[in-house]
C-alpha cells in the first residue's frame, strides 16, 4: 500500500511539473528576444567600445543602420556617410593612451526591435610617465533594430555624467 502511494505521489508531482512547464512555454511572446539576439546586442556594446580605441581596424559606424543617428547633446550624427565621417574624426583624435568600457548593459524588447541602455568610462594617460585617469563616464541609451546583417543601432544617445550633487545631472 506505502509503494503505490509512494508511486501515485511521484507520478502525479512529475504531472504537476511537466504541465506548468507546458503552461510556462506557452507565456512566450513573439515580441521577446532570444538568447541569441541578447547575446549580440551585448556583443554591439562591447565592440563599440573596442571599434572607437585607437588600433581598431573598423570604425564604430558599421553598428549603425544606415539612416542611423549619434548625438551627445550637439546636434546629432545622422545617416552611415556622416557617421563614418564623425567615427573617422574619433580614430584620428585618439592615436594612443585612451580605452573606453562599456558595462552594466541593459536590453529590454520593444515593438520596433530593442531598447538599450549601458555606462561608459573612457580612461587615458595624457603623459607619458603620468597616471591613468578618467576622463569621461556616462550613460548610452540606444534604439536597437534587427536588421538582415544583424541587430544594429538605430538612435544612439550619449549623456556625460557631471558630479555629484549637481542638478542639471539628473
Amino acid at each position: 500500500m506505502r509503494i503505490t502511494q509512494t508511486i501515485v505521489s511521484i507520478g502525479l508531482m512529475l504531472i504537476a511539473s511537466s504541465a506548468t512547464w507546458m503552461y510556462a512555454q506557452q507565456q512566450r511572446t513573439s515580441d521577446m528576444l532570444s538568447v541569441e539576439d541578447y547575446l549580440e546586442i551585448q556583443q554591439l556594446y562591447y565592440l563599440y567600445a573596442k571599434d572607437v580605441d585607437p588600433g581598431s581596424e573598423w570604425s564604430a559606424a558599421w553598428m549603425y543602420t544606415d539612416d542611423g543617428s549619434f548625438s551627445s547633446g550637439g546636434d546629432p550624427v545622422v545617416g552611415m556617410e556622416a557617421l563614418q565621417e564623425f567615427y573617422e574624426g574619433v580614430r584620428q583624435r585618439h592615436q594612443s593612451g585612451i580605452r573606453h568600457f562599456n558595462g552594466t548593459v541593459t536590453i529590454v524588447p520593444t515593438a520596433e526591435g530593442a531598447s538599450g541602455s549601458g555606462y561608459m568610462l573612457q580612461i587615458e594617460r595624457r603623459q607619458e610617465a603620468g597616471p591613468i585617469e578618467i576622463t569621461l563616464f556616462g550613460t548610452y541609451t540606444d534604439k536597437l533594430v534587427k536588421t538582415p546583417t544583424g541587430w544594429r543601432i538605430k538612435d544612439r544617445q550619449f549623456r556625460a555624467d557631471t558630479w555629484r550633487g549637481d542638478s542639471s545631472g539628473e
